[in-house]
């Protein structure tokens, strides 16, 4: 054997002898440790420390290293069993206390807590003579002290959170509030100190969210948080005056702030939200529902004022704005209906017509309507009718000449019909005459009733239509238009004469007149006529015949002398132009020969001939000189 080998295994041998003495001394400490134990025990056990006992019995058991009074051991241990069940159970429970609580599990740590009361009282109930030992054990896990620190952490952590909730204009969540109730009423000093407390806080937040809500505008966020945290303090049977008195406080500010700012919709938004949060909470406020009233009377009654100022826009505003708070039908319908009067384009408009309307005009309660408007958009004739039942019905004719420029749209009073309007339309002809259209109001449409270029026109009392200078006729002459079926045509001539009797032809100067008589002996130009014995000579540029004839022609005053054989007619009064002594034969005279002296209606009265009649009747023989009037004659019928 060399000498490296010696060396290595006694090196071995001593690394051995090192171990084992090691091993020897590790086991004499365990030995000794577990002596020690059995000593401590049962000493404490002497002392009925009963709890540390049970402690130092289980380091005793658990020490293996030597069998040392084992069978004293375990009958200690089996006679402390309770301990040692109260034990393990507080044991278990504290460390799931203390978990909870640092990960800030309220919910947690409260059902660990209940399951804490629960085990107390089973375990000082039903544990006999060890029951006193609870607190004991309690104690020595630090329990109450464990339970107390997390209690007060959480206290701190809710309060805390009511802080940042406000700041961070979260609302919603309240669960801090009843977090802090579920905590024991020792924590706060006593079932009063607690109430106070938290009532306090519970007031001031509640009170700085109202407020916030309100100077936010959150008006219906506000009555409704108020009454959801009225009814989550009432199911926890909790008074919360403040709620109730700070929410008709802010309410109260803002109706004022809406009238002062002259708001009705949002003054009325509000009062409704208001009285559906007081219907909803049971509560009543007489006050605030009285202002709110009143306040409603005195926008009423301003409405109403604007209607008879003719302000409708404003006042149809104002009711549609009142009308959600109380029943403005009817004051809005007639509002609504003046305005429609008084601006009928508006009509139009409700009808969905856009465009550029002018000659606008209207009425109410006319054509089987509650109102109506006439106008004209790019010479398209429109009338629209409003129905009792507020819809619109509307009657159009696009068919007016694009050419002509239309200058009045109006109601043709005289021949319209309570259902049937009759609308008349005046455009300019470019002659100095005016294109008259009249369109009749039927099945929806306006149907043409007539149409002419005059000067002017009239409705007669039987509905025909006289018409003034009509285009291409005479300025004489007055045309008629009557109605054919559905639309007025042409029929003639007015006749623009009086009939008379030819004896009293001396009493229409200068008018056009329509007579009988008979002609003796037919010319051209000029011949006698007589009916009834009266005599008179007729005029004109005509063929007059021999027979009995009806004539048109004027008087103007002119006379001739002339002797009518056997004539009884009174003769005319002395031409004051012929000496009293000429005579003339009895040829009719010529206008040269014998100047006719024009009579006025001054000048000859029927009571002056018949002087003049009497005074040469007696000088009547046959052949008599006699002064006749003369004719011009216009026309034979």
């Amino acid at each position: 054997m060399t000498m490296k080998n010696t060396l290595t295994l006694r090196n071995l041998y001593l690394f051995l002898c090192i171990v084992l003495l090691l091993l020897i001394g590790y086991k004499g400490i365990h030995i000794y440790q577990k002596i020690e134990s059995m000593a401590q025990a049962e000493l404490l056990y002497a002392q009925k420390k009963l709890v540390q006992a049970e402690e130092w019995y289980q380091k005793a058991r658990s020490n293996r290293s030597l069998l040392y009074k084992e069978e004293l051991l375990a009958s200690r241990l089996q006679e402390l069993e309770p301990i040692t069940s109260m034990k393990q159970s507080l044991s278990s429970l504290d460390h799931r206390l203390s978990r909870v609580g640092e990960a800030g599990d309220f919910s947690g740590f409260m059902n660990v807590y209940a399951e804490l009361l629960d085990t107390e009282q089973k375990l000082a109930g039903q544990q006999g003579v060890y029951a006193s030992y609870y607190d004991e054990i309690a104690a020595f896990y630090g329990i109450p002290d464990d339970v107390n620190r997390i209690f007060l952490q959480f206290i701190g952590l809710f309060n805390r959170r009511a802080d940042e909730l406000l700041e961070e204009l979260q609302y919603d969540d309240n669960s801090f509030k009843w977090n802090l109730l579920r905590i024991p009423d020792s924590f706060y000093g006593g079932e009063k100190q607690k109430n106070e407390k938290l009532l306090r806080l519970f007031q001031r937040y509640d009170e700085m969210v109202l407020t916030r809500l309100a100077g936010a505008g959150q008006y219906t966020d506000l009555l409704n948080w108020s009454h959801a945290m009225s009814s989550e303090y009432a199911s926890r049977s909790l008074p919360a005056a403040w709620l109730n008195g700070k929410t008709d406080e802010l309410v109260y500010t803002m109706l004022q702030k809406d009238v002062r700012r002259e708001r009705p919709s949002d003054f009325v938004s509000h009062a409704m939200g208001y009285r559906d949060y007081l219907d909803r909470s049971g509560l009543k406020n007489a006050t605030i529902m009285e202002y709110i009233q009143n306040q409603i009377k005195r926008w009423i009654a301003t409405a109403d004022g604007m209607v008879q100022s003719q302000n409708y826009e404003e006042a149809v505003a104002l009711y549609e704005a009142l009308s959600e708070y109380q029943d403005m039908n009817g004051k809005l319908q007639a509002a609504k209906l003046a305005w429609t009067i008084h601006d009928p384009i508006r009509l139009f408009q409700t009808a969905g017509l856009k465009g550029s309307f002018s000659y606008v005009s209207g009425g109410g309660n006319r054509f089987g309507g509650l109102a109506y408007a006439i106008g004209v958009d790019r010479n398209i004739i429109y009338l629209a009718v409003l129905k009792n039942d507020e819809t619109v019905q509307l009657f159009q004719n696009r068919d007016y000449p694009s050419d002509i420029a239309i200058q009045q749209v109006s109601v043709e009073e005289s021949l319209s019909t309570a259902m049937n309007p009759v609308i008349l339309v005046e455009g300019d002809a470019g002659t100095g005459l005016i294109l008259y259209s009249g369109y009749e109001a039927r099945d929806a449409n306006l149907t043409p009733l007539f149409q002419f270029t005059a000067k002017d026109y009239q409705v007669q009392p039987d509905k025909s239509i006289l018409v003034t200078n009509l285009e291409g006729v005479s300025p004489d002459e007055i045309a008629i238009f009557e109605r054919q079926g559905d639309q007025y045509g042409f029929t003639g001539y007015q006749v623009q004469y009086t009939d008379i009797d030819i004896a009293n032809i001396e009493r229409y100067p200068n008018e056009k007149v329509r007579f009988s008589v008979h002609i003796p002996e037919g010319g051209y130009g000029e011949v006698l006529a007589e009916r009834n014995g009266y005599h008179v000579i007729l005029k004109g540029d005509l063929d007059l015949p021999a027979r009995s004839v009806t004539l048109i022609g004027t008087f103007s005053g002119e006379y001739q002398q002339l002797e009518i054989p056997g004539s009884s007619q009174p003769p005319a009064a002395p031409d004051p132009a012929e000496p009293e002594t000429g005579q003339v034969d009895g040829d009719i005279m010529d206008e040269t020969d014998t100047p006719s002296v024009p009579v006025t209606g001054e000048e000859l009265h029927p009571e002056d001939a018949q002087q003049d009649h009497s005074r040469s009747s007696e000088n009547t023989v046959s052949g008599q000189i006699t002064k006749v009037p003369v004719i011009q004659v216009e026309s034979i019928e």
